[in-house]
């Protein structure tokens, strides 16, 4: 593993071999350029043109012919893109209004939500009172079954008095008595 030992007489640009080739013919072109002065300006014989004129107006109405299809192809272009811009705005105006209404049905369904939280706990508060009525009508039914009992007995304590004093009187009238026993 030693290192290769390198050419420190060239630039590390001119190492490989494609850098080196493309350096040289640089340089010649330089060399030669500087060593030959072309003049262009006089020439010993002028440069004629020859053009067919046929050749040249075939091919002048072919780019004619293409340059229709062309602009025909770009109105249809401008159509399609005209129709495409009016969709959009279209879309775009449909999307606003949506919103919009989303917007509203939100604010509508949030105080709906409100209102029913309400009214959750107003029926919970009636489901408590209506658990309390219950329990006083267990107790006034206990209490009415009391009444009952209790005038049940004073009617019998009554009846017992008015029996027991109307024994006393029939004695002294004389009126025959109650088979009574005591």
């Amino acid at each position: 593993m030693r290192p290769k030992p390198r050419n420190s007489s060239r630039p590390k640009i001119f190492q490989s071999p494609a850098a080196a080739a493309a350096a040289a013919s640089v340089t010649a072109a330089y060399a030669l350029a500087k060593s030959e002065k072309l003049d262009f300006s006089e020439t010993e014989e002028p440069i004629k043109l020859v053009v067919n004129k046929k050749d040249v107006s075939v091919e002048l109405d072919a780019v004619r012919e293409d340059k229709k299809v062309m602009e025909l192809s770009l109105t249809e272009a401008r159509q399609e893109n005209s129709r495409l811009r009016e969709k959009i705005e279209e879309v775009n105006n449909t999307h606003a209004e949506l919103s919009k209404e989303l917007l509203s049905v939100q604010g509508q369904l949030a105080s709906e939500r409100s209102r029913c939280f309400k009214l959750e706990a107003q029926i919970a508060e009636l489901q408590k009172v209506l658990e309390s009525f219950h329990s006083i009508e267990s107790e006034v039914e206990v209490l009415r079954k009391q009444k009952s009992a209790l005038e049940q007995d004073m009617e019998h304590a009554a009846a017992a008095t008015r029996q027991g004093s109307g024994g006393l009187l029939s004695w002294l009238s004389g009126a025959p008595r109650s088979s009574r026993s005591f």
